[in-house]
């Protein structure tokens, strides 16, 4: 049967490779809406990393809330999987693209269970509803949601402010389970006044109507978040080439900026304005616009540019002449502006390998052989894991062994195991290696919100109870 699986996590970070996940909860529904069944358990905390102070001020989980009421993360993860992988679900969730199912990869990674199955086998895809709403509000402002504006006149996507503007109950924000049913009543009530609009969407989260909507060199209506919430997150880009390196994505060109530039810079000059971060760049210089449309990620986007209002064309300010004129010039030049964008992104940074092994989901994709081994562990207890010896292909995965056994099932671990995951917790509790908070960083930030006195202070005495077991 096909249905939906909303989900939500709450973490203890923002990084899904520093950070732990906390709480998920999820409600299945059928393709109406209607609730089916309902989930929400609790993550216990690993010791090789520490939690954000901001993160559990926010939700109100710290550490020992996790230990007492959840599951070890193997156990944890498998869960989830289980239920994201039932033939015919659609997991759903909102920003889950960009957060929560970053999550997701780097969980099952760590845990040895494939982190992307989830989403393709089986008859199942993924959909994320935040850029829905964004594409909402671009092209169906008035007819669809009630919006929230800041200060200067720029709508604010964030859940909690859209649920009470549209009467949705969502008194217990940053609760995943609250979260949840918020994101639903959000679709539903875009389902109901915009159908053709939803199941339009809808029909995006299939890689393969993706692939067959955008056309190279036809311009397009794409909705982002990187583009600025006072322009409704939505210009129009033209789809110049496939990416070189990763599988099913586009690169496509923002018709804000001249395209003039990519032939009259050099492509070390271009990869300057390209990578370096906008901050960082040398006063004067605007940052070059191509971004990335991944197939596997629900891009909203109208490949018909031609027929839109002219209220909507006042709303997302474009100068359509001049916006046509930018779309001759580059049909002119096509040839060598593909040439030179699959150059520029030939040699992608996040192909480099990852010295953290934890952190190593997107070094390469793991062989059949390492894949039948990691189905092997999942069958096995603590008693079996003291003795069991896989033959990983990828050398890396025996160190990431060893840390999903010290994670999951310490008592498995031999003598000579525990003192190297030892000098792991240490490299990143208390040096801060690869990223991970240490543990003197963590005191500031709980000092510096005792000092500011807009904590809950039980969860401040938590946090620093939590702390000092580490010392």
């Amino acid at each position: 049967m096909n249905s939906y699986l909303w989900y939500d996590y709450e973490t203890f970070g923002i990084n899904p490779k520093t950070s732990r996940i906390s709480q998920f909860a999820a409600i299945r529904t059928d393709l109406n809406l209607n609730k089916i069944e309902e989930f929400m358990f609790y993550c216990k905390p690993t010791n090789d990393c520490l939690p954000s102070p901001q993160a559990c001020a926010i939700t109100g989980i710290t550490p020992q809330i996790c230990e007492n009421r959840g599951v070890i993360e193997h156990e944890f993860i498998s869960k989830i999987n289980t239920e994201f992988s039932k033939p015919g679900t659609c997991v759903v969730g909102y920003n889950s693209n960009q957060f929560d199912d970053e999550f997701t990869r780097y969980t099952l990674y760590r845990n040895f269970l494939d982190p992307y199955a989830w989403h393709w086998k089986n008859n199942n895809s993924r959909w994320d509803i935040l850029d829905v709403v964004r594409m909402c509000y671009a092209l169906k402002k008035d007819e669809s949601l009630k919006w929230v504006h800041d200060d200067y006149g720029k709508p604010i996507f964030k859940l909690d402010r859209l649920s009470i503007a549209n009467g949705i109950e969502h008194s217990n924000a940053h609760d995943a389970l609250a979260d949840v049913r918020a994101t639903i009543e959000i679709a539903r009530k875009i389902k109901e006044t915009q159908p053709k609009f939803y199941e339009y969407a809808l029909s995006l989260r299939d890689k393969n109507t993706v692939n067959n909507q955008l056309k190279l060199f036809e311009p397009t209506l794409y909705t982002s978040k990187n583009f600025p919430n006072s322009l409704s997150c939505t210009r129009i880009v033209l789809p110049v080439c496939y990416h070189p390196i990763q599988k099913d994505c586009a690169l496509v060109f923002n018709l804000d900026q001249d395209p003039s530039i990519l032939l009259d810079l050099e492509v070390d000059e271009l990869k300057l304005l390209a990578f370096t971060p906008k901050s960082k760049l040398p006063k004067g210089l605007e940052k070059l616009q191509i971004h990335s449309i991944k197939f596997n990620s629900s891009p909203m986007f109208v490949s018909n540019i031609y027929k839109l209002s002219p209220t909507i064309q006042n709303q997302l300010k474009l100068n359509m002449s001049d916006i046509l004129e930018k779309v001759d010039f580059m049909k002119k030049n096509a040839t060598e502006i593909e040439r030179i964008i699959q150059e520029l992104f030939s040699d992608d940074e996040m192909n480099y390998p990852k010295n953290d092994e934890d952190q190593a989901l997107y070094d390469n994709f793991m062989s059949a052989h390492d894949r039948r081994v990691s189905d092997e562990i999942q069958n096995l207890n603590e008693a079996d894991l003291v003795s069991f010896q896989p033959r990983f292909e990828d050398k890396k995965l025996n160190k990431l062994f060893l840390n999903f056994k010290a994670r999951n099932y310490p008592k498995s671990l031999d003598e000579n195991e525990k003192e190297l995951w030892f000098e792991t917790v240490q490299s990143r509790v208390h040096n801060g290696e690869y990223g991970y908070l240490n543990i003197d960083d963590f005191y500031k930030q709980l000092a510096k919100m005792k000092e500011e006195g807009k904590v809950n202070l039980s969860v401040i005495q938590e946090l620093e109870k939590y702390g000092d077991s580490f010392l």
